[in-house]
C-alpha cells in the first residue's frame, strides 16, 4: 500500500512539474519575437511567473523527494521498473540542477529589472531565460516518461494478489 500511494504522488507531482514546464515550452516560438516591453512586462514587472518561483519550486523539489522514495520502495521491494524509476529521478533532478545552473542566473539578473533600467542587451537574457526552460522541459519530460515506462514495467496482465 505504501509503494502504490507513493507512487501515486511520485507520478501527480512530476505531472504538475512537468505541467510547469511544458506551458514555457508551449510559449517559447511566441515569447522569442516579443518586443521588450512586451516580453520584459509581463516576465518580470507582471508578476506573471510569480507562482512558478513559489508554489512550482516546492512542487519541483518534493517531486524529486518522491521519487527517490519510489525508487528506493521499488528495490526493497525487488519489483520491475526500478531502472526506470531510477532514470525518472535522475532525470527531474538533473532539471532541478539546469534550473539552478541555467535560469536562477538569469532570475537574479531581473529582480533587478523591477524597479530599474533594462540593459541594453536584454534579448541575451530572453534568449537564456526562454531556451533554459525549453531545455528544462524536453528533460522533464523524458524523465516522465521513464517513470511511466517505470509503472508500465510493473504492471503485467496477470492480476496480483
Amino acid at each position: 500500500m505504501l509503494l502504490k500511494g507513493i507512487r501515486f504522488i511520485a507520478i501527480m507531482l512530476a505531472a504538475l512539474t512537468l505541467g510547469l514546464g511544458f506551458c514555457h515550452l508551449m510559449q517559447l516560438p511566441s515569447r522569442m519575437g516579443w518586443d521588450q516591453y512586451l516580453w520584459v512586462g509581463s516576465t518580470v514587472q507582471g508578476g506573471l511567473y510569480a507562482m512558478f518561483g513559489s508554489v512550482g519550486a516546492v512542487i519541483f523539489v518534493a517531486t524529486v523527494i518522491a521519487l527517490v522514495l519510489l525508487a528506493y520502495l521499488l528495490r526493497e521491494h525487488g519489483r520491475p521498473g526500478l531502472m526506470l524509476s531510477v532514470a525518472a529521478m535522475l532525470l527531474f533532478a538533473l532539471a532541478l540542477v539546469l534550473w539552478w545552473v541555467l535560469i536562477y542566473p538569469v532570475n537574479v539578473e531581473l529582480a533587478k529589472w523591477v524597479d530599474g533600467p533594462v540593459p541594453s542587451d536584454w534579448a541575451t537574457y530572453r534568449a537564456r531565460w526562454e531556451w533554459g526552460h525549453a531545455v528544462i522541459s524536453l528533460v522533464e519530460l523524458i524523465g516522465f516518461a521513464a517513470l511511466v515506462g517505470s509503472v508500465l514495467a510493473d504492471t503485467s496482465g496477470e492480476t496480483r494478489r
